[in-house]
């Protein structure tokens, strides 16, 4: 859970790379003890398709067939 959103994550993505596997990508925000500052974090990962199809139903998106 975030600061001051009901979930902890957002932007999530699902891009087909030209190998075949597909590349997962999200946001979370990073907070510092002290800092009123919320500071933005993107992660990659890099997965097959059935771990594609879970974080793909995971979140609502599509999975995309072409590169």
């Amino acid at each position: 859970m975030g600061r001051y959103r009901p979930e902890g994550s957002y932007f999530h993505a699902v891009k087909r790379l030209p190998d075949g596997s597909y590349l997962l990508s999200w946001q979370v925000d990073r907070y510092y003890k002290g800092s009123r500052q919320r500071h933005p974090r993107r992660c990659t990962r890099e997965t097959d398709e059935a771990g594609a199809r879970r974080f793909c139903k995971r979140w609502g998106l599509e999975l995309p067939q072409e590169v």
